[in-house]
This record gives structure tokens, C-alpha cells and sequence, in this order.
């Protein structure tokens, strides 16, 4: 699991990061608050150099993302059934 984490780049993730942060901001009328959000987090660690700190953030990262997939799964399959 710890190759997947130095493969991704933080470019990658800050770009996903600001897909979905537009994404959902869109359906839930706050685009701008989202994106900002992200774009502080990214902000406030960029000069970080400790290898151990960018692995912690990237997983951070990488969580969101995949909590933010399984939500919006979930919403599809519940508007699905109706």
C-alpha cells in the first residue's frame, strides 16, 4: 500500500481534490467554499519536506477522495431504487 501513496502526485491529487470540490459544490449550491477549502489545505502544506508528513497528507487525501466516491455511489443507488 505504501507504493500507491509515493506514485500519486500531489498534482494529481491537488487537481482531483478541486474536481470534486467543484463537483459537489455545484449540486450543493457552495462551489466556492469548497474549493477555497481545498485549496488552504494544499496551501498550508506546500513547503512541507518531511517524507513521512507528505505520505500522511497524501493518504489524507487519497481517504477523501474515496469517502467522497462511496457517498456519491450511495446516493446513486438510493436515487436508483426511486
Amino acid at each position: 500500500m505504501d507504493k500507491i501513496f509515493k506514485e500519486v502526485s500531489v498534482k494529481k491529487l491537488y487537481k482531483d481534490c478541486m474536481f470534486l470540490a467543484k463537483y459537489f459544490g455545484r449540486r450543493q449550491g457552495n462551489e466556492e467554499v469548497l474549493m477555497n477549502q481545498v485549496r488552504q489545505q494544499f496551501k498550508a502544506n506546500m513547503h512541507e519536506v518531511d517524507d513521512d508528513k507528505i505520505k500522511e497528507q497524501k493518504e489524507a487525501a487519497i481517504r477523501a477522495l474515496h469517502n467522497l466516491h462511496l457517498l456519491e455511489a450511495d446516493r446513486y443507488v438510493r436515487d436508483k431504487k426511486t
